[in-house]
């Protein structure tokens, strides 16, 4: 099968491109050229590579009508979707996509990466939530998302929603931006880990499924569900850092949750990795940055 990635070489883009890759699609990896991306692209065949612009049909693959399906990837996402540009990239760039398959290849299998966010803040609620739920958006980022799940929902193509849970990108540092975001989640908040290599399966899977035209919540399962703070605590412990005080986060819930992903795990079959086994990847992607961080343990807690 002919497939298209679009935001091939992002941070979920490159497992979501490797997954396709090993399985023995034809895979053509489409992304804006920039180093950071150049730099991801070396790990992929060069003949499989296009670079363009999701918002300039012009730039987009001449092979697009022999595609079989295309996974959309390509997405601003928080801090900086909430800046007035992004909308141009995730709304505009989706809807540009969509009016050239419906235009050129309308049997073509579109899977949309959304997210739970658009369910909004469900921790008042009994867990687990399900994606009957209405949405509920209140930033540029869910509304973006929801409009996107709308254009897709209504276009001819043969359509796939994957909503995706919380999925932590294999990279650990203690930046202000990054504890900004981190104590931006309240500590005792519901969350649900999802293995990005989980999320590659579950995009692979998405494409051959005969199970179309509907929207499926993409989490690790119960196994992977637990609170915002026994996360951060595991994860600081890598460092030999102890956890952050709890009264530094903030206090107001957030639109992480536990979801029931008993349907998406029948259809897509993508649950394979635990939180341990994030661990263990991140160890190893981090290398001698883990030892280095070990050895400024007992400076960095005053900072963090």
């Amino acid at each position: 099968m002919k497939v298209l990635v679009t935001g091939a070489f992002g941070g979920l883009g490159r497992h979501v491109s490797q997954e396709l890759l090993d399985a023995g699609f034809d895979v053509t990896f489409f992304d804006i050229k920039t180093k950071k991306n150049e730099k991801v692209a070396k790990n992929f065949p060069p003949n499989c590579i296009h670079w363009g612009d999701i918002t300039d049909p012009k730039t987009y693959p001449e092979n697009l009508s022999d595609m079989d399906a295309v996974i959309h990837l390509a997405f601003i996402i928080p801090p900086k979707s909430e800046e007035r540009w992004a909308r141009k990239i995730n709304v505009g760039g989706t809807r540009a996509l969509l009016e050239k398959l419906n235009a050129v290849n309308p049997t073509c299998r579109f899977v949309f990466s959304s997210s739970v966010a658009v369910m909004g803040v469900t921790q008042h609620l009994q867990p687990p939530i399900t994606s009957d739920h209405p949405i509920i958006v209140k930033d540029f980022y869910t509304s973006d998302k929801a409009i996107c799940e709308f254009l897709v929902q209504e276009s001819n193509l043969d359509w796939v929603i994957l909503r995706f849970a919380e999925a932590p990108h294999l990279e650990f540092d203690l930046r202000p931006s990054y504890l900004k975001q981190m104590y931006s989640i309240a500590w005792y908040n519901r969350v649900e880990f999802i293995h990005p290599k989980d999320i590659a399966i579950a995009c692979k899977n998405a494409v051959t499924t005969k199970y179309s035209k509907e929207i499926y919540l993409i989490g690790g399962g119960p196994a992977c569900q637990t609170t915002f703070y026994d996360q951060i605590t595991q994860l600081f412990a890598i460092f030999n850092l102890p956890p952050p005080k709890k009264e530094k986060f903030n206090q107001n819930p957030v639109w992480l949750d536990w979801y029931d992903t008993s349907r998406s795990q029948k259809v897509l079959q993508f649950q394979r990795h635990t939180f341990e086994d994030y661990i263990q990847d991140l160890k190893k992607n981090l290398g001698w940055k883990v030892s280095f961080i070990r050895f400024f343990a007992p400076l960095a807690k005053f900072f963090i």
